[in-house]
């Protein structure tokens, strides 16, 4: 006879602790249709709401229950972040790259929070940015990926992109790759700002930009914005491995890492928050529901990608000039990995979950419907 056993994989989250614990505030339909539907996933991910799958052997029989694949989940974001890097591994060509990373003033952060048609734009600009610079003064075609981050370590709201680029490219002709560009950070970041002022101006003219404050002021402040210096930072790198591991912590994952979290008591979330100006770690404290509202600003839009991909890494081109860039760079092109299969994640912390107390391979049963909860 079959013992059944349900199967959690999950270990404390301090995250869901704070969506059941916040949940009156989030959970009802004024709230934000995108982030309530996250955190509803994230809240029942691995429970018995989302359904699952039954494994047997001989001797044992276990419920495995369903991920919930949310963008709030820690645990899925972990392994959707597995799997991009590996795929984003494969996909590029080995070589240098260069990381540039263009911010904007303060003073614009709420004004992009308002308006996030303008701000689904900034990937855009930036590779257009990018592009244009390595066409105009180099006379080659690059590779760029912008990563739009929305976010800084206090979870408030601090747009900029980060993109790799390739450090060489491909000339017009597309049959010689300049190994070296040089980018001049002062000629990016001026073409930059002037950019992100032209969208924010030509949305005030036609009244598509949601204001706080009065026309006259928005006015001013952009008028004071294109006077002021901002601020763009270009690295180098030998390979792509330091992109997709920093990137990777934050496209597929919540905005904060669990292990900051320091204590949820009395209606108070404490984290820890590294203070790079004082170049030290501070605690940060706020009420459970203030920093819901916080994590919700980061939550991507459905069917909005945190991910773009432009000039030679753009979709329709990528496929036509992927093999003669891997020869010409003297690489070999890697074809796209297989997905890991769910039992991979568990068995890094817990064994192999499809083996039974006696070692015996367990094989797939049947599906179990979700519950309602």
């Amino acid at each position: 006879m079959h013992k059944r056993s349900e199967v959690s994989v999950s270990r404390r989250s301090p995250l869901r602790e704070i969506l059941i614990l916040g949940s009156g505030h989030w959970d009802n339909d004024d709230y934000d249709p995108d982030s309530r539907r996250a955190f509803l996933r994230a809240k029942k991910c691995k429970t018995a709401a989302m359904g699952g799958r039954i494994f047997a052997s001989e001797s044992e029989e276990r419920v495995f229950y369903n991920t919930c694949k949310s963008p709030a989940c820690p645990s899925c974001g972990h392994w959707a972040t597995i799997q991009w890097q590996r795929e984003r591994f494969c996909a590029l060509p080995d070589g240098p790259y260069l990381e540039i990373t263009l911010t904007m003033p303060n003073t614009l952060w709420g004004i992009f929070a308002r308006n996030p048609r303008l701000r689904g734009k900034l990937p855009e600009i930036a590779a257009r940015v990018i592009r244009s610079y390595a066409r105009v003064r180099h006379g080659v075609e690059v590779g760029v990926m912008p990563v739009l981050h929305t976010f800084n370590g206090e979870l408030l709201f601090k747009p900029h992109v980060h993109s790799l680029v390739t450090a060489g490219g491909l000339q017009a002709a597309g049959s010689r790759w300049n190994p070296r560009i040089f980018f001049d950070r002062g000629a990016l970041v001026g073409s930059w700002q002037r950019l992100i002022i032209a969208i924010l101006r030509d949305a005030l003219e036609t009244g598509q930009l949601e204001l706080e404050g009065t026309r006259h002021e928005i006015e001013g402040l952009l008028n004071s914005e294109e006077a002021r210096e901002w601020i763009a930072h270009v690295r180098s790198f030998k390979g792509k491995e330091h992109f997709l591991q920093y990137c990777g912590r934050y496209v597929r994952r919540p905005p904060i890492a669990q292990w900051r979290i320091i204590a949820i008591e009395n209606g108070l979330v404490k984290f820890w928050h590294k203070d790079k100006r004082r170049k030290r770690w501070i605690t940060v404290e706020c009420t459970i529901e203030v920093f819901i509202d916080r994590w919700s600003q980061h939550i991507p839009k459905l069917y909005r990608h945190t991910i773009r991909h432009f000039g030679l890494f753009a979709p329709r081109r990528w496929p036509r000039v992927a093999a003669a860039i891997f020869t010409i760079l003297g690489t070999k092109q890697r074809p796209r990995p297989k997905r890991l299969p769910w039992a991979v994640a568990v068995q890094k912390f817990r064994g192999n979950p499809l083996l039974d107390r006696y070692s015996q391979p367990m094989k797939f049963v049947r599906h179990l419907a979700a519950s309602a909860v």
